[in-house]
């Protein structure tokens, strides 16, 4: 597809910055013909639309990371589990952040009648998260939700390869809207800093759980779908260890939005 081929996996790894405006462009597109083709769940079918768009892509970056994994491991034995992965991981987060920035300004900068019709979905999800969140198991509620999309993120990956962008593209334009309407509350454009820090700190840590669970899910299908290679236990057992890794994040991210949200 036109929009995939803007950026080739190899130098996606080498610029993640490129990827940021692969994000970008993406989103922005997706989102338009969306409301164009489908405006009934304009939110919905853009992460349809962004999956469509840059599946080729993933699914080579998923083949490149297990094949990098590989590489790294035959050369230097037992490295950083994260450092084995980090270029992966700096290429999803580049992609998400270029989605997110943009559906924040879209959401930020488009008329309010616009901006209900093109995040009505997002707005929705917003509205039943910030209700469970107020339940008295606070922590639990959030923590269980936040894993259950974790692992959407990891089976999503391993059984359809580049399934799990639809729950990153997801993410992102809710994260997004969430921001951009935060932003438009106390401001508008100038107070788009301070929306920005109210939802990093556990934010930021969520997300990059669910980039991991991604990777994790990836590595897995590339490994078992190859099975030649020798290092296949290995590379089963670092997708094991990002998924804790993942949780992990997800427990620190909970306590953070508790805390936040106790003090709100």
């Amino acid at each position: 597809m036109v929009l995939e081929k803007l950026v080739s996996v190899r130098e996606a790894v080498k610029n993640p910055l490129s990827v940021f405006f692969l994000g970008a462009v993406v989103s922005l597109t997706s989102l338009f013909v969306s409301y164009f083709v489908f405006p009934q769940s304009v939110g919905i079918f853009t992460s349809f639309m962004v999956t469509l768009s840059v599946a080729p892509f993933m699914y080579n970056l998923s083949k490149f990371a297990e094949a990098r994994g590989e590489e790294v491991l035959k050369s230097r034995g037992e490295a950083n589990i994260l450092a084995r992965h980090r270029d992966i991981i700096a290429v999803f987060v580049s992609f998400f952040t270029g989605m997110a920035v943009t559906f924040t300004f879209c959401y930020l900068f488009l008329p309010d009648h616009l901006g209900e019709k093109f995040f009505k979905d997002q707005l929705t999800t917003i509205q039943q998260i910030r209700g469970r969140a107020a339940s008295p198991d606070t922590f639990q509620t959030i923590v269980v939700n936040n894993i259950g999309v974790l692992v959407l993120a990891f089976v999503f990956s391993f059984l359809y390869g580049t399934g799990a962008i639809f729950i990153l593209a997801w993410n992102a334009s809710v994260l997004g809207t969430v921001i951009g309407m935060t932003a438009k509350s106390i401001g508008g454009f100038k107070a788009l800093p301070l929306a920005v820090l109210v939802y990093f700190p556990h934010g930021s840590l969520e997300m990059l759980a669910y980039f991991i669970g991604a990777i994790a899910g990836g590595i897995a299908s590339a490994a078992v779908t190859r099975r030649k290679t020798e290092l296949l236990p290995v590379v089963l057992k670092d997708s094991f260890r990002l998924l804790v890794v993942a949780i992990a994040l997800l427990l620190v991210a909970g306590f953070i939005e508790t805390v936040s949200i106790g003090y709100g």
